[in-house]
Order: structure tokens, then C-alpha cells, then sequence
């Protein structure tokens, strides 16, 4: 988001921050009183429809490490519901934080339970945010955003003791391995500032004590104690914690946590939760401590922003596409103009030029009508060549045949037959050629005979038939019949002559006769 509110909460008081693409712009403190209510009221409302994160920093946050069963998906969550039921019932600011599996046999899964134990503490502050419906995105517990900032200091140690003077105490968060155990807050109210040193030092020695009576170390265990001084007089009193036994600190001066966290030194010796509401700034933490039910403003809050960012990338979306269209349009009104002025000067030039022409007696759509007819004729016009081209072809194969006649027959009717003889045979057509686009046909007669027939009718038959059917191969030819055959095979015809006939004696020539229809198309 681009802005949001931090609300660190103490029990005496709270910090209040508001930051826009991860920059500070206001800081506020109000005390924990109606004044102090009302005055956080006013500030929401000078920023509504602003994600609202909670940090809480209180000696009632509490962290218990646990071993469960190791089990994935729903199965895992009721676990931890339950175990949560168990431990915190009477509050409803609760999480678990998964800490990996044990080393044992079983590998049971580790989780570090927390919670607020006394929700009053944040009560009049989350009745003010319910009230006006602010958009809460969470709410966590001060040990887990330092978390967050081991990691953004780049504190490696193994066994590390995170030290911190807050509002609300000096706050101890012990790490393994950058991973969040246990944390103490001990309230700095009636210690002297003289006393100071001392009181480092012992709160260390207790929480190392504590931590050993946990078996979280042992005796030996060296500790890496991290001190963040926010003023120079904290430095100096946490430079006796370096000769406490089996300790060694490290001490973070005010310009070294400014320079890494982008704020100014005197903002953060002014408002000391700044530390880690800067961080919450930047990233949020896994653990929430609340339930769905009580982000459902912040949900609510989500999708209005994903529904207004989706309504301007579709009018984005729209305006450039409306741009483009108006760009080619304009493109489009170019290019006419320049075609209908192209136009007009050919229309003039041509006026000119027509101006000069003489007059005839015939008038132009006269003219044009003549050209059209004279294309078309033109279009239509065919010869016998491609006939002949047909035949010829098939005539290299069969020396043995011999063409008398070849009439070539061009016109509208697709049953035209040959004028000197119309089928003789009476041999029935077949079914009509497909009909021709400019409805004629292109059709020719073969006459012919047998060369040296020696008399087998049955050669001359076979003759025959081989070249019908060579010219029906050709993919010029649409339709072949024989008209005659070089001997009348119909059952129907009676036997006439004599073998006492000289004349009879004399072979007579094998004639044929075939009828083939070309393709409708041009002349190849």
C-alpha cells in the first residue's frame, strides 16, 4: 500500500506513525487517557481508508515453545487451534509461529505459542479503530518484529540477547540461530538514571539465569549481548555489560541504527519505538494475532483497491486504445485527402484531354458496352487445337489406329451429335456433362479405322476400347463414347452373305467411331 498508520501500544501510552512508500511523514505520542483517545480519533480521521498495523509492547505478551505432532494441512492448524484453546483461552490475541522439527526419532514439529495475555491493554485503542471502521491489518507483538531487524542488522550470532530501551522498559529478546525463543520486558518506572548501569547488568543476569532454568543454555554457553542505544549515556552505561561473566556485547550507537533504518537521530531519540515501527514499515511479520473476522475492514479495504486499480488499467486500457483508433483515423482522413485530391487533378487532367478529342456519333456508354462485349467474345473465342492436342496424344501409343475424319463441334447443347451420321448404333449417352460456367461445350467426333485389318474383329475391338479408354485418362476429356464399333456386336442384327460370295471373301475395313467431350476451361 501506499500509506499506512503503525500504532506501537504500551500500557502507559502510544506511538503513532504514518508513513507513505515507506517514508515517515508524521509521528505522533498520545497518552492512554479519553484526551488521549479523543486526539488518535481526530488523527484517523484526517486519514481514512489508511491500513492500520498494532504493535504491542507489554509485560503480558507471552511465548511458550511446544512440540506437536508432525502433520501438514488442516490436519496441523485444528492441531494448533486446540493447543492454543489450551494455553491462552481467555484471550483472543494469539498466534503460532512454526520454529522447524525436532532432532529426534519422531521429528516432531516445533512451534513458539505466543500471545497478550491481558487484551485491556489494547482495548480502548482497538475500540477507537472498530468505531470509525479503519481498515486493521494486523496485530503483533513487539519480540517478532525484532525478528525483522536482527536480520535487517545482520546479527549472525548463534546465541543472541537483543537488548532495547522502549517506552514501556528495557525489553530483552533472546535468538538461536536468528529465530525468536523468549522475551522479557522489565518496566524502567522508579530506577534512578544513576542506577542504570547496574540495572543492565542485572536484568542480563536474570535473563540468563531464566533461560538456563528453561535448558535453553547451558552454563558454559557464551551469550552475544546486542545493545541498541538510542542516547550516548545509554552507550556508555551498557559498556558494563561487556565484563558481565560469559557475555559478549556488542553496543549499537544512535548514528549506526539511523544510517541502516533511514531516520533521523533525533526522531529516534525522541519516539525510541520508532526502531521497530520502522521495520514494520517495510515488511510485515508471519505471526498475526488476529483472526479474519477482525481484518475484515482491511479485507473490505483490499478489494476496493484491487477493483479500482483493475477500473484504471480498463480505462487505461481504453484511452490507449481509443488513441490508437483516433490515430488511425487521422491517418485514414490523411490518406483520403491526399487520394481524393489525387482524384480531382485526374479528373481535371482528363476533362482537359477530353476537351480536345473529337466529337463522335456514338456515345461513351455506348462505347464502353462494346468494349464489354468485345472482352467477353474475346473470352469465349476456342479452336480445335486443344481437340487435336487430345487426340494426337493418344494416337503415339497406337500406331495400328488411323483417323479418317475429326469434326470439332463448339455450342450450347451438351447432346449435339455428328451431322453426317447421328449415332448410328443407337448406343445410348451417358448422363449429361456438368454444366459448363459460360454454358457451352466443347465437343468432338473420331472417325477411324483398323490399318491392314486382317480380319480379327476381336484385335479391332480391343483396339478400340485401349484408345476410349487412354482418352478418358486425360484430364482434358470429361466424357468418352463409342458411337461405332469396327463390328456390330448387338444380338439384334441378322447375319447376311455366302461363302460361295467372291466378294464376301474380301475383308471388309474395321471402322469406329467415338464422341468425347472436353473439360470446360481455356485452351492449354
Amino acid at each position: 500500500m501506499l500509506s499506512k498508520i503503525i500504532l506501537c501500544v504500551t500500557p502507559l501510552q502510544a506511538t503513532v506513525g504514518l508513513w507513505r512508500m515507506g517514508r515517515l511523514v508524521a509521528c505522533s505520542l498520545f497518552p492512554n487517557s479519553p484526551s488521549g483517545h479523543g486526539e488518535f480519533r481526530q488523527f484517523l480521521q484526517r486519514h481514512p481508508n489508511t491500513p492500520v498495523h498494532v504493535i504491542v509492547d507489554a509485560v503480558e505478551a507471552d511465548f511458550r515453545l511446544e512440540s506437536l505432532p508432525h502433520t501438514i494441512g488442516s490436519a496441523r492448524q485444528e492441531m494448533v487451534e486446540r493447543k492454543l484453546n489450551q494455553l491462552y483461552r481467555n484471550t483472543h490475541y494469539r498466534a503460532a509461529l512454526y520454529a522447524g522439527r525436532e532432532a529426534d526419532k519422531r521429528r516432531d514439529d516445533r512451534f513458539l505459542m505466543m500471545a497478550l495475555t491481558n487484551p485491556d491493554i489494547v482495548a480502548p485503542w482497538m475500540n477507537l479503530l472498530e468505531g470509525i471502521q479503519a481498515p486493521l491489518a494486523g496485530v503483533y507483538l513487539l519480540p517478532v518484529i525484532s525478528q525483522l531487524l536482527v536480520k535487517k542488522l545482520k546479527l549472525k550470532q548463534s546465541e543472541l540477547l537483543l537488548m532495547t530501551h522502549h517506552c514501556a522498559g528495557l525489553r530483552q529478546t533472546y535468538f538461536s540461530g536468528q529465530q525468536l525463543r523468549v522475551s522479557r520486558l522489565t518496566p524502567l518506572t522508579g530506577i534512578d538514571s544513576r542506577q542504570l548501569g547496574t540495572f543492565y547488568v542485572s536484568e542480563m543476569e536474570k535473563t540468563r539465569l531464566y533461560l538456563e532454568s528453561l535448558r535453553i543454555i547451558g552454563r558454559e554457553t557464551p551469550l552475544h549481548v546486542v545493545f541498541l542505544a538510542l542516547e550516548a549515556e545509554d552507550a556508555r552505561l551498557a559498556s558494563s555489560l561487556a565484563s558481565s561473566h560469559g557475555s559478549r556485547c556488542l553496543i549499537l550507537g544512535p548514528e549506526t541504527l539511523a544510517r541502516h533504518l533511514g531516520l533521523k537521530q533525533e526522531m529516534l531519540q525522541h519516539y525510541p519505538d520508532l526502531i521497530h515501527m520502522q521495520m514494520l514499515a517495510w515488511q510485515r511479520p508471519a505471526c498475526n494475532l488476529v483472526s479474519a473476522r477482525q481484518t475484515r475492514s482491511y479485507q473490505l479495504f483490499k478489494l476496493r483497491i484491487g477493483i479500482n486499480f483493475a477500473s484504471a488499467l480498463c480505462v487505461t486500457g481504453a484511452i490507449v486504445l481509443a488513441t490508437f483508433n483516433l490515430m488511425q483515423a487521422a491517418e485514414l482522413g490523411r490518406k483520403l485527402a491526399t487520394m481524393t485530391e489525387q482524384t480531382h487533378r485526374q479528373e481535371a487532367l482528363y476533362n482537359e484531354v477530353a476537351q480536345n478529342f473529337p466529337k463522335t456519333p456514338v456515345s461513351g456508354n455506348d462505347l464502353k458496352l462494346a468494349v464489354e462485349l468485345a472482352q467477353k467474345i474475346d473470352g469465349l473465342n476456342r479452336t480445335p487445337l486443344r481437340l487435336m492436342q487430345v487426340t494426337s496424344a493418344v494416337l503415339d501409343a497406337q500406331r495400328e489406329i488411323r483417323i479418317n475424319r475429326l469434326r470439332w463441334h463448339y455450342g450450347t447443347d451438351p447432346q449435339a451429335m455428328d451431322e453426317s451420321s447421328s449415332n448410328p448404333a443407337n448406343v445410348p449417352l451417358p448422363s449429361l456433362p456438368p454444366q459448363s460456367p459460360s454454358g457451352l461445350y466443347e465437343i468432338g467426333f473420331i472417325d477411324g479405322e483398323i490399318n491392314d485389318f486382317k480380319g480379327d474383329y476381336r484385335a479391332a475391338l480391343e483396339s478400340v476400347n485401349r484408345l476410349a479408354e487412354n482418352l478418358r485418362r486425360n484430364p482434358q476429356v470429361e466424357q468418352v463414347v463409342i458411337l461405332q464399333q469396327p463390328v456390330n456386336t448387338s444380338s439384334l442384327v441378322k447375319l447376311q452373305g455366302t461363302t460361295l460370295d467372291q466378294q464376301a471373301q474380301q475383308m471388309p475395313a474395321a471402322h469406329f467411331k467415338l464422341r468425347l467431350v472436353l473439360k470446360s476451361g481455356d485452351a492449354s
